[in-house]
This record gives structure tokens, sequence and C-alpha cells, in this order.
């Protein structure tokens, strides 16, 4: 007598909304292989499981599609983990120069000089 496959499934669990929460598949219950998770309709998370315990890369991804973190798992321990570095901040434009002596006497006194109408 041969011994029975052992079964596996898809998995698909859906939000109230009817949006994917978690796409995967099970073997004899438990997540195996390649699963995705979703918040609110985007990709999330993939992790990679074996008999139920996370068993190899994990993804996680902001609510734009950039990654914010990877992760590896070997029987269910973490054994590495990179995070990106942050964008380096926009360059600051230089400081404006200050007006010079004649710059600001100018203005002063075109503030206080006001120009003749009709000049005559």
């Amino acid at each position: 007598m041969s011994e029975a496959e052992p079964h596996r499934a898809p998995v698909v669990l859906l939000d109230a909304k009817g949006r994917p929460e978690v796409e995967g598949q099970t073997l004899e219950g438990k997540l195996d292989g390649p699963v995705r998770f979703y918040t609110e309709g985007r990709l999330a998370m993939t992790a990679t499981y074996k008999a139920g315990v996370l068993d190899g890369p994990t993804v996680s991804y902001g609510a734009d599609g950039a990654v914010l973190g990877e992760a590896l798992y070997r029987n269910g321990d973490k054994i590495s983990e990179t995070v990106p570095s942050p964008p380096a901040p926009a360059p600051v434009p230089p400081p404006a120069k200050p007006p010079t002596l004649f710059q600001l006497l100018k203005q002063w006194l075109a503030m206080k000089l006001k120009p003749v109408k009709g000049g005559g």
C-alpha cells in the first residue's frame, strides 16, 4: 500500500470589501511556499513558509510599493535583516546674501521719498 500524497490547497482570504488579504497555499492545513499579504488591497508583505513556519525570504512594502525591509528566516528564526537607507534629504539652497549698505540705503530712501506726480 502506498503512502498518501500530501494535501495541498490554495488559500485566498478576502477582506469585507472583497479585496485579497492573504494569498498562498497550504500543505496539510499549514501555510507552505510563497505567501502574499495585503493591506486595503495593496501588497504589504511577501513571505515564504515551510509547514506553517517562516522559512525563506520576507519583504515588507510601503503604501507606495517601495521596499521597507527584507529578512531571511530559517525554521522560524530570523537569520538576517536588511532595512533600506532613507533617501537623502533634498539639498538646502545656500542662504541669500545679505543686502549691502548701499542697497539698504536705496530701499530706505525709496520708502521715505515719494515720487512727485504731475511734475510741475
